[in-house]
């Protein structure tokens, strides 16, 4: 057995990984209705919608975002769809939540997030080597489907080229996720320790 690979099985047995790319937290507007309009356009929802995403995300902009009009009713839903600066697609729903101010408040959450898997093997690639681990590849299926408890298989070569399986489990809707690497000495779950990378 090669010196990297008990490196690599014990410190890849499992770990944390916490990165935001996705950004799925929720945010709220206002979007003023002129003219006694009763209906703001699609653009004027995409404009407000990538204003607010690039102030809660910290800077992640949404260079594409489409979005339907709606009617200055409460309750009234929308749709936009578009693509992050990370190139993640988002599905973003939301609803009029107000009307009492001349225009309308309206709250929006991301409601579905396509991620490219380069994303998670830069991250996983990231926080091996960070324990010390040199890896040759890094190989993630191309797409990988934003959602809390999904398992995505992976495949990570170290420096001698040996392939393990890895299993990362998603954790939560922002990009994080725990790994465990097959064939490790116990395959222990997650250790619960958060680790922090930027994307």
């Amino acid at each position: 057995m090669s010196a990297i690979r008990p490196k690599l099985l014990l410190l890849l047995a499992a770990a944390s990984v916490l990165v935001a790319w996705v950004a799925f937290s929720g945010c709220s507007a206002e979007v003023s209705v002129g003219g006694g309009d009763s209906e703001a356009s699609g653009e004027e929802i995409a404009e407000k919608v990538r204003e607010d995403y690039a102030e809660k995300t910290g800077g992640i902009t949404l260079d594409r975002l489409t979005c339907e009009g709606v009617k200055a009713e409460v309750g009234a839903r929308f749709e936009c769809s578009g693509r992050n600066s990370h190139g993640v697609q988002v599905e973003i729903t939301g609803k009029v939540t107000d009307t009492s101010s001349g225009g309308f408040d309206y709250s929006w959450h991301v409601s579905k997030a396509v991620a490219p898997g380069v994303l998670y093997e830069r991250a996983l690639r990231r926080e091996v080597e960070e324990r010390g681990v040199t890896l040759s590849e890094v190989r993630c299926p191309v797409q990988i489907e934003v959602k809390v408890g999904e398992k995505v298989h992976c495949e990570a070569a170290d420096a001698s080229g040996e392939v393990r399986d890895v299993t990362l489990t998603l954790t939560d809707l922002d990009g994080g996720f725990d790994f465990t690497v097959a064939g490790g000495p116990s395959e222990p779950e997650s250790t619960g320790a958060t680790e922090s990378s930027s994307s």
